[in-house]
């Protein structure tokens, strides 16, 4: 959702509220909705400058950053054996927004270190190829997908 509707709504609703207490002279209540409102929007700005919502993140074209060398995975600047990748987890956010989670399974090399997930966020239209894509080199992985 956009940020600056997020910031919206959340001002109409903490305004209404605070303007009802207002109203009935609660003073009390009415420093802890202005109080409510400032964590909050506190709390939107932080999740938006940090990146840590996955809606923050800028819309790039997933399936021209995907390449298949061989046994090898190449998305942008990144790369992985096939055998390493154990669960493949894609999803539709809205009609515009598609993601696809890649769990990384230590190799031999590395067998100390835990699982790590890769997220990507891609167009809507390119969901339906992309999944093609990797289902074709990624067969051997765990699936998650959502109901058709």
């Amino acid at each position: 959702m956009n940020k600056w509707l997020l910031l919206l709504l959340a001002t109409l609703a903490f305004g209404i509220s605070g303007y009802q207490r207002w109203l009935q002279q609660d003073w009390l209540a009415l420093g802890t909705v202005i109080s409510a409102w400032l964590i909050v929007m506190w709390l939107i700005q932080r999740h938006r400058k940090t990146g840590t919502a996955v809606l923050a993140e800028d819309i790039g074209s997933l399936q021209s950053d995907i390449q298949l060398d061989g046994d090898l995975l190449r998305i942008g600047g990144e790369s992985w054996p096939c055998q390493v990748i154990s669960v493949v987890e894609m999803g539709v956010i809205d009609q515009q927004r598609a993601y696809l989670y890649l769990t990384i399974a230590s190799d031999a090399q590395a067998a100390e270190r835990a699982p790590q997930t890769r997220k990507f966020l891609m167009p809507y239209h390119e969901y339906g190829q992309v999944r093609q894509q990797l289902s074709v080199a990624l067969p051997n992985a765990r699936w998650l997908l959502p109901q058709d």
